[in-house]
């Protein structure tokens, strides 16, 4: 969020002043005046954002016992929040084999444009979808390697399996996500992929034909329930830093499970031969301050302190490798549960355009399904009706529709670079 809003949060002073367009012409420096005003500027946004952080330390330590001068992402803070108060069972570390096979089964949410253009709409949102996710069952203990399933049914079966897939392609909406050129489509036809068993089962009830291939088989294990029921219940009954603090609780721990085990290596390059190629590379996008780029390191600010405290997050395996606390199994089931939750969602042809977690569609939906308990879903207008919304792509949409002041207004979406062809098309 934006600073003002982090202090307003917070309840400490924020921006004193506006941001004055001329601090991003070096040309400032020479005015005096500009300058005195740019410095006045800068200290107020330290000290604000110094103010803001210090409230923010004071209330996680005195309500989890956590420093967050002991962590260095939200992800990281939200593990050491449930591992410290709410985790009772251990959570396995995946071998880097199964996790390189299960991570291919690790997809997002799906953004589809059904219909571009639409009257009379109306807007939903899931309330916490992958918090919501997170409550099923989850991934355990590795029970098995099934090499061959040709004599498993796949309804007795919880895991990770590779398949193949025969979706029909008279199926006009397609649920079941496949990875082709970096890209995640949902195709129809034939393929071979690796998914989630609670995915495939969802999708064979749908018409989706599926041969299984090999797998690993886990046993099941409920290990969020107590965490997402303590945050959710401040998210839904709280206002202010309280909510915004849980919903930070909520939608960040499920992502650390599924960090890459290999790939982040932190080294200290201090009197390294690393330290002229790293420091290269940015200085030669800048004004270089001599031709020897190893005069360089004496501006630079590397803080080896630092570097060893992130070493020491590392579990070392073998001699020259670092991989890094994950789970990739349970951030893969999350992410397959909360598809599986916007399945008829998709299906519904009323639908226009779903988000991750939303909806767009010409009809109100069963009342049932609407309401403030986790997993439900919330009217986004709040019983506004949108008069007339364009889809152009997937996040690239704009409505209008008239406020309770009898106001016109307009709302889009869109990518850098995307305005004016969104407006073209509307207009």
């Amino acid at each position: 969020m934006s600073l003002d809003k982090l202090c307003a949060m917070f309840g400490v002073e924020g921006k004193l002043t506006a941001y004055n367009p001329k601090f991003s012409n070096l040309e400032f420096f020479n005015n005096p005046n500009t300058l005195q005003e740019f410095i006045s500027y800068s200290l107020q946004d330290a000290k604000s954002l110094f103010e803001a952080l210090l409230h923010a330390q004071i209330m996680y330590f005195n309500n989890f016992k956590v420093d967050i001068e002991s962590v260095y992402s939200t992800a990281t803070l939200s593990l050491k929040i449930y591992r410290s108060k709410f985790q009772d069972d251990p959570i396995p570390i995946l071998p880097a084999n199964i996790d390189s096979f299960i991570r291919n089964s690790y997809y997002g949410g799906g953004t589809d444009v059904y219909k571009g253009w639409g009257l009379a709409v109306h807007y939903y949102d899931v309330n916490s979808l992958y918090p919501y996710a997170m409550k099923n069952p989850m991934p355990y203990n590795l029970i098995k390697i099934h090499n061959n399933m040709d004599n498993i049914k796949l309804e007795n079966f919880f895991g990770f399996i590779e398949v193949e897939v025969l979706c029909p392609i008279t199926m006009e909406r397609p649920v079941l996500p496949y990875h082709m050129n970096g890209k995640t489509v949902y195709p129809v036809g034939t393929w071979k992929g690796i998914y989630f068993s609670e995915e495939l089962k969802a999708v064979v009830k749908l018409g989706y034909h599926i041969k299984l291939l090999k797998g690993y088989e886990f046993s099941k294990a409920n290990l969020f329930d107590s965490y997402i029921n303590y945050f959710y219940e401040i998210k839904k009954t709280s206002t202010g830093v309280e909510r915004n603090m849980a919903k930070l609780q909520l939608n960040n721990l499920y992502g650390y499970f599924g960090r890459k085990q290999v790939g982040l290596t932190t080294l200290n390059v201090k009197n390294s031969e690393l330290n002229n190629i790293i420091l290269s590379k940015v200085v030669k996008s800048l004004t270089p301050i001599s031709d020897n780029y190893t005069t360089v390191l004496t501006y630079s600010n590397i803080n080896y302190e630092m570097l060893s405290k992130l070493n020491n997050q590392f579990k070392s395996i073998g001699s020259d490798q670092h991989y890094i606390m994950s789970n990739v199994a349970i951030a893969s089931a999350v992410t397959s549960y909360a598809r599986i939750h916007m399945i008829p969602f998709k299906l519904d042809p009323n639908t226009l355009y779903t988000d991750t977690d939303s909806i767009f569609t010409l009809e109100t939906i069963d009342p049932n399904l609407i309401g403030d308990e986790l997993g439900q879903m919330k009217d986004e207008m709040k019983g506004i009706i949108i008069k007339e919304a364009v889809f152009v792509g997937p996040k690239k949409y704009g409505y209008w529709y008239i406020d309770e002041a009898g106001n016109k207004v307009d709302k889009s979406v869109f990518a850098v670079g995307d305005k004016i062809n969104l407006i073209i098309f509307i207009f």
